[in-house]
């Protein structure tokens, strides 16, 4: 079996992507970059991706992650308090707010 990908997008639809926008300020030039840092540096990745997502909260907490060791069991932002519908509706025009794709729909 190869581990060769199925599907590669060309250079102008990655760089057009949000994972492109997230991680070319942090540095990284290619997904597998990416990749790597989230799972050897879990606490700098998510709090990056926080700000990069602007996640609107009461609070966020000074904790980004508790018990990383505990895989399920870990708390990434245990002390944040966050309104999901007003993360979710944050846009005021008419785009969709949620989009929903089955594996099983057409």
């Amino acid at each position: 079996m190869t581990e060769r990908p199925l599907w590669t997008p060309d250079c102008a639809r990655a760089t057009s992507s949000s994972l492109w926008r997230f991680m070319a300020p942090l540095g990284f030039t290619r997904f597998d970059e990416v990749l790597r840092f989230s799972v050897e540096s879990p606490e700098a990745f998510w709090s990056a991706l926080w700000d990069f997502c602007a996640v609107k909260a009461e609070t966020r907490g000074s904790a980004v992650l508790v018990d990383a060791d505990r895989m399920p069991g870990a708390k990434f932002f245990p002390d944040a308090r966050l309104n999901y519908a007003e993360n979710l509706l944050r846009r005021n025009d008419d785009g969709d707010a949620l989009v929903f794709r089955g594996e099983d729909k057409v």
